[in-house]
């Protein structure tokens, strides 16, 4: 079924932008503005099948934490082998709507598996050829941009939009004969355009990336670098949240692009990936998360050309390190952090691109079982860089990170209680010369993800559930000590500022 808005929403043309989203009554902070039970399509990454319902998105990853004791399992479609569903009302509700029309191509295809957009657009088609899309909705994809002159006319000039062409002309032979439509390949290249222009990256509540969605309603909100509206999935279900009060008759945004890169970053990635220029007041004024870009460099007497060449070493090792084994990926991003360890007074903790790479670290020490150096890392950014780029204490890519840090700590407690001898003093690391009561820390953490879940995400959705699913803590009264989350959190931070990188 087609999306439907609520009725204070409404669509306008904008000069130089198109059509965009507005609301007609005025909007507080932390309110959802609209919310789309399952946009148009919907699928999960190659990287993800096996963990993933491929309904209602929810994730079951193979390395889940110990204390958590999740007993959910997945069962795979006989007729395909390549999806998995978490019970047989997804199962249902999945052959219903879209897979009756792929298994049996699927199957024949397994064990080879199409990328993620080439399943979208396959299934588009192979719905639009059984009726079982509305004309309304093909319409509504027809009138998305697709770019294909613009990607056309860079594929001369090299570079990233000559690789994206080529994929896209790839990616549609593919989806054309996988169908076995009957439209034509320029049509199936222009789907395939619109797909990669305008789809979404599927998240859950930890911000893991679980695959793409393309809404032809969310399409039509324009992009700011403040944006003053923030998309957040729920399984398969999208939502747009309000960030702050937004007064009557005002355009919502949401963004595009990673928010905390830098004003020159942020610029490349929007002509490159969307082929506009930001005129926003942050792009205007050279800001990032509304604070100065790097202001005092030359200053300091590195030069611009100095700036830029220190952050495109960073993302090459960065880069390098996406292809290595663990071991070697956190040498080749330690050896990035440490690129600008010289020049902490110009690039403290949150400037862009310290926090992608320390979120990394930590989620590969993490996987690797060392997890203090994971908490460690998780701490650094709790303190020192998550308030600086998201002032709001109940902003969702925060609570994200909060509750994995708490997630993470728990895990952390659970290894030292099971640990024997004295390998509880080894789990715990650098960490135990400061005393930290556990118990008390988990408890402070509960009542932070509590408070923030109303405006963040909402009581109602699969972040709260995935919460509310953990067991509960142990109350420290219980083992004779004093709750006391002022002291530890104090604790906490001195162990995130003297513990080195």
């Amino acid at each position: 079924m087609p999306d439907t808005f609520p009725s204070n929403i409404y669509t306008s043309h904008i000069p130089g932008k198109g059509r965009g989203l507005f609301t007609s009554h005025a909007i507080e902070a932390g309110e959802l503005v609209f919310l789309l039970d399952r946009p148009l399509l919907c699928v999960p990454s190659n990287r993800h099948l096996d963990e993933t319902c491929y309904h209602c998105f929810l994730w079951l990853p193979q390395n889940t934490p110990k204390f958590e004791d999740d007993t959910r399992r997945l069962q795979g479609c006989m007729g395909c082998k390549v999806v998995k569903y978490c019970s047989k009302s997804c199962q249902s509700r999945s052959w219903a709507g879209y897979h009756k029309f792929e298994c049996k191509i699927l199957g024949r295809l397994y064990p080879q598996v199409p990328p993620s957009l080439v399943r979208m657009v396959m299934q588009l088609l192979l719905r639009k050829k059984a009726d079982a899309l509305s004309h309304s909705e093909w319409n509504d994809f027809l009138r998305t941009v697709d770019h294909v002159d613009r990607l056309k006319k860079d594929s001369t000039k090299g570079g990233l939009s000559h690789d994206r062409w080529h994929d896209v002309q790839l990616m549609s032979q593919a989806a054309h004969r996988y169908s076995g439509t009957h439209e034509s390949l320029i049509l199936v290249q222009s789907m395939m355009a619109r797909s990669l222009v305008n789809s979404m990256t599927v998240t859950d509540g930890t911000g893991s990336t679980l695959g793409t969605c393309l809404s032809t309603s969310a399409a039509l909100l324009n992009h700011s670098c403040n944006p003053s509206c923030v998309f957040i999935f729920s399984g398969a279900s999208l939502s747009i949240r309000s960030l702050r009060p937004i007064p009557a008759n005002a355009e919502l945004t949401i963004s595009y692009t990673d928010i905390t890169k830098p004003t020159h970053r942020r610029q490349l990635d929007l002509r490159s990936m969307y082929y506009f220029n930001c005129t926003c007041e942050y792009c205007t004024n050279n800001l990032t998360c509304g604070l100065p870009d790097v202001p005092t460099a030359l200053e300091k007497g590195l030069s611009s050309a100095k700036i830029l060449d220190l952050e495109a070493e960073g993302e090459r090792l960065q880069s390098l390190a996406g292809d290595a084994t663990p071991a070697n990926k956190i040498k080749l991003l330690d050896q990035a952090m440490e690129l600008f360890v010289p020049y902490k007074d110009i690039y403290p903790v949150w400037r862009h691109p310290w926090p992608s790479i320390r979120d990394e670290v930590r989620l590969l020490h993490w996987n690797l079982d060392h997890w203090s150096v994971a908490t460690v890392h998780a701490l650094k950014a709790y303190f020192f860089i998550d308030p600086m780029l998201y002032s709001n204490a109940w902003h969702p890519v925060r609570i994200q990170r909060v509750f994995v840090m708490f997630k993470l700590i728990r895990e952390l407690q659970y290894q030292i209680f099971v640990s024997p001898d004295d390998g509880g003093d080894r789990v715990e690391g650098d960490l135990k010369k400061y005393n930290i009561q556990w118990l008390s820390v988990n408890k402070g953490l509960e009542e932070e993800i509590e408070a923030a879940i109303p405006k963040g995400f909402g009581t109602e959705s699969s972040f709260a559930e995935e919460y509310r699913r953990l067991p509960k803590s142990e109350s420290p009264e219980k083992w004779g000590m004093r709750v006391d989350w002022v002291g530890e959190r104090a604790k906490l931070e001195r162990a995130a500022r003297e513990i080195a990188n």
